[in-house]
């Protein structure tokens, strides 16, 4: 299964995680703790129970979405306004 992680919130500190169908995934928030502050919150249910939580960096938690999923894992920037 494929994912999208589109960025919500604050730039650069929240994202929801979907499947590639729109289905909620949970989401992914980056903390201000030096050691792992990229923290994936799965949706309660969702085949991403279970992955491992905390990431150094948003590359390694995507990553790990990814293989959880065994698909890709895309994350969809919006432009500047």
């Amino acid at each position: 299964m494929d994912a999208v992680v589109k960025p919500i919130g604050t730039a650069g500190t929240e994202w929801l995680l979907q499947d590639q169908f729109g289905c909620p995934l949970g989401r992914l928030r980056k903390t201000t703790v030096p050691v792992d502050p990229f923290t994936i919150l799965p949706e309660r249910g969702s085949p991403l129970d279970g992955v491992y939580v905390f990431h150094p960096t948003l590359d390694a938690a995507l990553t790990a979405i990814g293989r959880c999923l065994g698909g890709t894992c895309e994350l969809v920037e919006y432009p500047e306004p």
